[in-house]
């Protein structure tokens, strides 16, 4: 067993008992629904209407958080005690279908084709639909156009390449202030949506495509790492990079001491409340010269657990949180239902750049363990980060332990 897969086995058997007892199996009549703190207002208010609209059914919501959120949900489906209804990110969806961890829930939407097929396309296993997309994205890279003015350099000239990130992040970065910050901490997905789009672009993967061989040791993968992880060994990454997750990087935008950042159009919102005197720009996320830009087609989906003590009442809310005003509403980056997207809130000049990156994202692969695989590739980043190992050494143990969960 890997060092990664003893991490994982430890925490669920040191957890589900707590989480037995703490969620419980929802009585008839009632439903009890995992959402995470991003969506936390939107949520209270969807749950108001939702009982105001079906009197005969008591919405418990419970909120979770980002930071350890995969082991969290996977630890109370293995439970046998599971909420009814649970927000998880896409892509961990078939790793629970082929474990048996979810129900199928193709008979909850009718009208398919007014989704976006990428996202029904993520969330179905063997034929059959586990889960209802609600939201779809991918990551562009926001900055402060005052800061490219202060420093000499055009805001509506941002860097398009590799070589012309590094020269802008190295310009910006000084007087306390840091040019590109990336993330070290946090919840997994934090730093895997936002580096493994430059392995991607730079020709290279994690695994390979079949998913029987581990490829993050390979050149083209390790030199993207390495690129990456440079901006916090060049200085242009702030000194807390280790700590930063996106949302601590989005607060150091805020407070004028980061310049850009890779993060979705969530965070707009945030930054023009909290400090409307920056001017944002949004550009495409630069890529090799000669080569394409990437992303990772990312979103959100509901499921119900196989152990969901209500699992009818579940699916009536999951019909009523994906009407298409509702997810219009719920959502805070692009809408996985074509109708929605329509929407006034989703056609502003700062969203442009987000809704151009969307061709140019992929999905990331399906596989039963990629949880624990997303784990070895953060690991094996923060070693590189803490200076522990170079690139190439760090990838080479990180290969070691994919490669033992690919030959599960």
């Amino acid at each position: 067993m890997t060092k990664t897969a003893i991490k994982l086995t430890a925490l669920i058997a040191a957890s589900v008992s707590a989480l037995t007892l703490a969620s419980g199996m929802a009585a008839a009549g009632e439903v009890t629904w995992w959402t995470p703190n991003f969506n936390e207002a939107r949520a209270q208010k969807l749950k108001t209407a939702f009982e105001a609209a079906h009197p005969d059914i008591t919405l418990n919501l419970e909120i979770t958080t980002t930071n350890g959120l995969p082991q969290r949900i996977l630890t109370t489906l293995m439970s046998g005690s599971a909420p009814d209804i649970i927000d998880v990110q896409s892509p961990w969806v078939n790793g629970y279908a082929e474990a048996d961890l979810v129900q199928p829930l193709g008979d909850v939407i009718e009208d398919k084709d007014d989704f976006v097929k990428a996202a029904l396309d993520y969330v179905t296993y063997d034929g059959e639909l586990y889960a209802i997309p609600y939201r779809i994205e991918t990551m562009a890279v926001i900055y402060n156009r005052g800061d490219f003015t202060a420093a000499g350099l055009d805001p509506d000239s941002p860097p398009k390449t590799w070589d012309e990130l590094t020269q802008t992040a190295r310009t910006l970065t000084g007087d306390g202030k840091f040019g590109f910050a990336i993330t070290g901490g946090g919840e997994v997905g934090n730093t895997l949506y936002r580096s493994l789009p430059f392995i991607w672009m730079n020709g290279g993967t994690i695994v390979s495509d079949d998913l029987t061989k581990a490829t993050v040791n390979e050149p083209a993968a390790v030199e993207a790492v390495e690129y990456w992880t440079n901006f916090y060994k060049d200085g242009s990454s702030p000194s807390s990079t280790l700590e930063n997750d996106g949302t601590a990087n989005r607060r150091l935008f805020i407070a004028d001491t980061v310049s850009m950042y890779q993060s979705g159009q969530f965070d707009l919102a945030s930054i023009q409340q909290e400090n409307p005197d920056i001017d944002i720009g949004v550009m495409m996320t630069p890529h090799p010269e000669g080569k394409d830009t990437s992303g990772i087609l990312a979103g959100w989906s509901f499921v119900i657990p196989k152990d969901a003590g209500n699992p009818e009442d579940a699916k009536t809310l999951i019909r009523f949180l994906t009407e298409t005003e509702n997810m219009g509403n719920y959502t805070d980056t692009f809408p996985a239902r074509k109708s929605a997207m329509d929407m006034e809130r989703f056609n502003t000049p700062l969203l442009q750049v987000y809704k151009d990156m969307l061709p140019y994202a992929r999905p990331l692969p399906i596989h039963k363990n990629w949880v624990q695989i997303t784990q070895a590739y953060f690991d094996g980043i923060q070693r590189i980060l803490l200076g522990q190992q170079t690139a190439q050494e760090s990838m080479d143990l990180a290969a070691q332990d994919i490669q033992a969960l690919l030959d599960q």
